[in-house]
């Protein structure tokens, strides 16, 4: 959906020198903990399309006429761009927080995963609504905004899932760590 084209690298007998290794033991730990700096840019730009599908609705509501009037002056558009315009609002807020409060280290796992989660899924909703405003020319790949809706939801997946961002969260919340993964004795037989 995105555009981009995948394939798996499959490395079997493979030598690699140590100094050639990347992480040594323990080190993906220490790479995860930098990878909420990646989350913000994740963050950010699932935002900014976000936003961007927001203004390409509000351009067209503004211009488009039904029934000889502007789409803006129906009440049913005017609620879906002001909830447009508060939840983007609400959750740049979010994103600024985490930005802001990573200016003397590595941004808070608890920060990052509340802007994330919350900028992941408004900008998702944000551009999903502003297909529906432009309507057929919405959907059509002659507008951005089925773009914006694509990109957007890739972004709700990519640097870890809204419900992995909501895992992290109820950590924090509850003050512990959570296995997600079954008791030894809880796994599935082999057949």
């Amino acid at each position: 959906m995105g555009g981009e084209e995948w394939q798996q690298l499959y490395f079997e007998d493979c030598h690699v020198p140590p100094e050639q290794v990347l992480l040594p033991a323990g080190g993906f730990k220490r790479q995860i903990e930098g990878f909420n700096a990646e989350r913000i840019g994740n963050t950010a730009r699932s935002l900014a399309v976000g936003r961007h599908a927001f203004n390409l609705a509000r351009e067209h509501s503004k211009n488009r006429r039904q029934f000889g009037r502007a789409l803006c002056e129906f009440q049913g558009i005017q609620w879906k761009i002001a909830d447009m315009a508060m939840n983007l609002d609400a959750a740049q807020l979010l994103l600024y927080r985490a930005a802001v409060n990573a200016e003397h280290g590595l941004p808070s796992p608890y920060e990052t995963a509340v802007a994330k989660a919350m900028c992941n899924k408004v900008g998702f909703e944000v551009a999903h609504e502003a297909v529906q405003i432009l309507g057929g020319l919405g959907y059509s790949t002659d507008s951005l905004a089925e773009y914006c809706m694509r990109r957007t939801r890739g972004w709700m997946i990519a640097g870890g899932s809204i419900e992995m961002m909501k895992n992290r969260i109820a950590e924090e919340v509850f003050g512990r760590r959570f296995s997600q993964r079954p008791e030894r004795g809880d796994q599935p037989r082999k057949s």
